[in-house]
């Protein structure tokens, strides 16, 4: 699964989707499980991020950047 997150998203509340992604890397990281895939838009974000799941060897969970270097945690 590939979970979105944009800081700039007008919306109060995201289901993580392209069409209306997270707030925060915090919301993804309690949803993701070993093989999905967190794509971050470029903005600040302000948080510690502390993931539920863990990933496999075989499946990890990738956090990057929807543009490389551009998103600062």
């Amino acid at each position: 699964m590939i979970y979105y997150v944009d800081a700039n998203f007008a919306g109060n509340t995201g289901t993580g989707s392209k069409e209306c992604p997270f707030k925060t890397i915090s919301e993804a990281a309690k949803v993701a499980v070993a093989g999905d895939e967190v794509l971050v838009a470029p903005g600040v974000y302000r948080e510690y991020v502390d993931p539920v799941n863990a990933g496999r060897e075989d499946a990890r969970i990738t956090y990057r950047s929807v543009e490389p270097l551009k998103a600062v945690i």
